[in-house]
């Protein structure tokens, strides 16, 4: 699978996921209403802390799988993937453990106003049992990633998908609510696992999950890796639930769905952004441990200019129109969720190309740097909510988000990051920013241009326009590459030919090389491209 097409079957799967999204959320707040699906989001959140226990370990699977199955070396890479799959059967015990718990000291908590403990401790007991079967079975979707077969884990989500509309279709009721919330999210976890187990198997049928292939000293080389990448992980995880979950304490479970409707699109918007990314960390290690720090580079600024060009193109959509599309999405009385929405949406047009930059990182073997990172981040998004909250609700939780986002990315990673690349943060910044100026200004004037116009409610409108403003932003990054391409073109012919002593250079030199290619922008060897859900 070619790099691009791995980016299409994320965004085909996404793109289904969005159109379930859109029609599941309102349909499920209707049918629980606001204070159920309140603790409905609570009670996930806090489910969603036992993603700390996965200890960075879905990244190391995916390095290990992308870089030892190019060298074929099966047996260890077996090794590897046993040894994290045993440690994942320990952590999801401690998951059912935690579960058990929390459930026991559910009734006594004064968070779930008229929602019946019992129904509130068995959702709790059947999520955390989603859980640790999701854990368990992760391996599996792992090996996919690392093999870079996004088409096959693309397939499986879309599949999952459609199974969890139907299911709730069927079977929700407000009766047994979130009970029966709690235990669709149990069966298609467990179709889930299932379908990557299958799929696995036949894409690696080298790669074994024995549990007599584990050992210590394997566990102790991969913990060496994992280590700040599960610093990462947990400051991710902070970073993504700490809003609800403090939101939830403070104030009580009903007062986090607005928050959640402002989360829930931005989330919408950051997944097939984030794809990006993810397809780009096989493809960096790859290139990384081929030693193409030229092609390492270019894809750096390829992958953080498109995301800086989707994410920036949301957010001028959301300023101007995202107001009527919360009220078309669920209705009147959410005028605060529009707030929610544009603030967490102008932290990710700077987060969103920073985390391109995290994953080449990750895929080059630093780690350190973005953990220790993403750790000051969390700790100063807690603060900040728990201070702002006080003063300012739950729009003072969305700028606790924004503030550590924007300044520690900018003025800390991006700076950190471009020494350990190699590269200066000008030509960052200029690969990152310089193309998306003109499509990005573009779009901004037709949305000028036609907010004024009286658009009727409802979807058929807010559809035609997004299409129109699509349109104009990649019609206009379209002819502004067709433009660029063809200037290259004329420079290249006017200039005069390199003497063959000129075109000697090893790749170490990176991007500062002279190419021994007929055009010098390209570089000398091409190699072929290889190929829970609250996170925002």
């Amino acid at each position: 699978m070619t790099l691009r097409r791995n980016i299409l079957a994320s965004w085909f799967a996404h793109a289904i996921a969005l159109v379930i999204g859109l029609y599941l959320m309102p349909f499920i707040l209707r049918t629980l209403g606001d204070e159920a699906y309140g603790v409905w989001v609570f009670v996930s959140s806090i489910a969603g802390y036992s993603g700390l226990l996965y200890m960075g370990f879905g990244a190391t699977i995916c390095k290990y799988v992308s870089q030892e199955s190019a060298r074929e070396n099966w047996d260890e890479l077996s090794k590897v993937v046993s040894t994290i799959f045993c440690f994942y059967l320990g952590a999801a015990a401690v998951v059912v453990a935690g579960a058990i718990g929390f459930a026991a000291v559910a009734p006594w908590l004064d968070l779930w106003g008229s929602t019946p403990a019992l129904q509130v401790q068995l959702a709790i007991l059947i999520l955390g049992c989603s859980t640790a079967l999701g854990m368990a079975g992760s391996v599996y979707g792992g090996i996919l990633v690392g093999t870079q077969r996004f088409d096959l884990k693309r397939a499986i989500e879309v599949t999952t998908g459609l199974t969890r509309l139907a299911l709730l279709l069927v079977f929700l009721n407000r009766e047994q609510g979130i009970v029966t919330l709690a235990a669709v999210f149990f069966a298609i976890t467990a179709l889930e696992q299932v379908l990557y187990v299958i799929c696995a198997r036949r894409v690696a049928p080298h790669i074994r999950v024995i549990v007599r292939l584990a050992n210590k000293q394997t566990f102790k080389e991969c913990a060496s890796f994992s280590s700040f990448t599960a610093l990462g992980s947990l400051s991710e995880q902070l970073i993504y639930l700490t809003d609800t979950v403090v939101i939830g304490v403070v104030l009580g479970a009903k007062a986090v769905v607005p928050y959640y409707i402002g989360l829930r699109l931005c989330q919408m918007i950051r997944l097939p952004i984030e794809q990006i990314a993810e397809v780009v960390l096989p493809r960096a290690g790859a290139l990384h441990a081929r030693g193409e720090t030229a092609e390492l580079h270019r894809l750096l600024g390829v992958g953080m200019g498109l995301n800086l060009l989707l994410s920036g193109g949301f957010l001028i959509g959301a300023v101007f129109f995202g107001d009527r599309l919360i009220e078309t999405w669920v209705g009147p009385g959410y005028a605060v969720s529009y707030q929610i929405l544009v603030i967490l949406l102008a932290a990710q047009v700077v987060a969103l190309p920073m985390h391109v930059v995290r994953k080449t990182l990750l895929g080059a073997g630093s780690v350190k740097l973005s953990s220790l990172i993403d750790l000051s981040e969390a700790i100063c998004n807690l603060v900040l909510s728990l201070i702002l909250i006080r003063h300012f609700g739950i729009v003072g939780v969305a700028w606790g988000t924004f503030t550590p986002l924007i300044v520690i990315e900018l003025f800390v990673l991006l700076p950190c990051a471009a020494r350990q690349l190699g590269l200066p943060v000008s030509r960052m910044l200029r690969d990152c920013v310089f193309g998306q100026v003109l499509p990005l200004g573009a779009l901004l004037a037709y949305c000028v241009c036609v907010s004024p116009l009286s658009i009727a409610a409802g979807w058929g409108p807010l559809l035609a326009v997004s299409a129109g403003g699509g349109a104009v932003l990649v019609g206009t990054w379209l002819l502004q590459r067709r433009v660029t391409n063809r200037s290259k073109h004329h420079r290249e012919g006017a200039a005069p030919a390199e003497p063959a002593s000129r075109t000697i250079i090893t790749t170490s030199c990176g991007s500062a090389g002279v190419s021994p290619s007929r055009h010098p922008e390209r570089p000398a060897s091409r190699v072929p491209p290889s190929p829970f859900t609250l996170n925002r």
